[in-house]
């Protein structure tokens, strides 16, 4: 093997750890999205009152654990959605009986949802309400890394 090939072999087995390293860096902060909420919610109530900043915690830890048992379930139902799309001979009525279970599922899981907020804001402050409203809304996507 030449020098220049040594060299060059050598080169790629370094950028290729490194962008090893750099991935691996990366993973935990951009996958997590409970931190991700976490810092969006600190982001929001940070110039409120101690007393006010407790109370939206609180009503956000209700909020998630309402609906993390409805996500599980909707998460379920939609691999078993994917599954029938694999089976050999694709059952057309059992897939739309599935896709109308999603959908049910997701009015109910709405209209429940929907009660966890209202009883959680009730006695609330217009501007704590204000600032819940704002974190329930869907964070912008992320600009494009290049």
């Amino acid at each position: 093997m030449s020098q220049k090939t040594k060299l060059a072999f050598i080169a790629s087995i370094v950028l290729n750890v490194l962008l090893i390293g750099v991935l691996l860096g990366q993973s935990p902060r951009r996958f997590d999205r409970g931190a991700l909420r976490e810092q969006r919610m600190e982001q929001a109530i940070k110039d409120l009152p101690a007393a006010s900043q407790t109370r939206l915690r609180d009503r956000f830890q209700q909020l998630r654990a309402a609906a993390e048992p409805l996500f599980g379930q909707m998460r379920q139902v939609q691999d078993e959605s994917a599954r029938l799309l694999g089976v050999e001979p694709f059952d057309e009525a059992a897939f739309d009986g599935q896709q109308a279970k999603i959908n049910e599922l997701r009015a109910d899981m709405t209209k429940k949802l929907s009660q966890v907020v209202k009883i959680a804001i009730k006695d609330l402050t217009p501007e704590e309400r204000r600032r819940f409203a704002e974190l329930l809304r869907r964070p912008p996507p992320a600009p494009a890394q290049s």
